[in-house]
């Protein structure tokens, strides 16, 4: 089994995967790299953890078995010019970076390694993430779910279905954070204060989530339980159905899968 971690990246989404792997004691401290071009940002998440900083790409290499690519993705070619040359054939790559490929991934080293693709989303800097990964090699597969389930939950998808996976759970914090903020411009429009408008649209949705995680029915059944005949749920909901908004939500969801779908092929 892989024993230790390289992290290249040490930005929100990277060390807050590594967060999550040192809460669930998935990893020590003592066995996890980090390396980040902004030497700062590296520092002090080795400070404030114990993991050790990479004072260069070879050195991370060195000293790790999982590469876990988390740096922006257009820096993303310049940095396997640069590390190709470190990377071995048991080294294993996750990669969290959108719109990268396996093929694409592979290309740029100019190695066969193993690689596992994972779509986390914005949950992981509170341990809430939805994770989708996929990759072809087994060893590998495992230890990315184990990695990923410190941070949240994880499903194993084939790649072709990676894309659909990102525009609605990678992308989902997002379309949650804008009905949080149309609930709230809302009521504050109407005269209560921001902050208590705020407060009601968040915790809302706070109290709706924990509900449907822990329903044995869906979020559909959930939704018609709390929908009174004649009442103001209904009132609402008939508005929203009459303007289509479950259509206008499916065009959105779909060009977001078609944005992702060309990003990757342009790589």
């Amino acid at each position: 089994m892989y024993r230790t971690i390289g992290l290249v990246g040490a930005g929100n989404m990277g060390t807050s995967i590594l967060q999550g792997v040192l809460k669930g004691r998935i990893a020590a401290s003592g066995r996890i790299w980090v390396y980040d071009k902004i030497a700062a940002r590296a520092k002090l998440f080795a400070r404030k953890t114990g993991a050790h900083q990479a004072s260069s790409v070879g050195e991370l290499f060195r000293h790790s078995d999982v590469i876990l690519l988390a740096m922006k993705p257009q820096d993303f070619q310049e940095f396997a010019a640069e590390s190709r040359g470190f990377l071995r054939k048991d080294h294993c790559l996750i990669t969290i970076l959108a719109g990268l490929s396996t093929a694409g991934i592979l290309r740029a080293f100019g190695k066969k390694v193993p690689v596992v693709r994972a779509m986390p989303n914005l949950g992981a800097v509170v341990g809430e993430s939805m994770t989708a990964i996929c990759g072809r090699d087994r060893r590998s597969l495992s230890y990315a779910e184990k990695l990923f389930s410190g941070c949240g939950k994880v499903a194993r998808l084939s790649e072709d279905q990676l894309d659909l996976a990102t525009a609605v759970s990678g992308n989902g914090p997002a379309y949650f954070f804008h009905l949080m903020e149309l609930l709230e411009d809302f009521a504050a429009k109407q005269g209560l204060p921001r902050k208590v408008a705020t407060e009601l649209a968040v915790q809302t949705a706070i109290g709706a989530a924990l509900l449907a995680r822990g329903a044995d029915v869906s979020p559909a059944v959930l939704r018609q339980r709390v929908t009174s005949k004649k009442g103001a749920t209904e009132a609402a909901l008939k508005v929203l159905k009459k303007k289509k908004f479950g259509r206008i939500f499916r065009q959105a969801l779909t060009a977001a899968v078609a944005r992702c779908r060309a990003l990757r092929k342009n790589a």
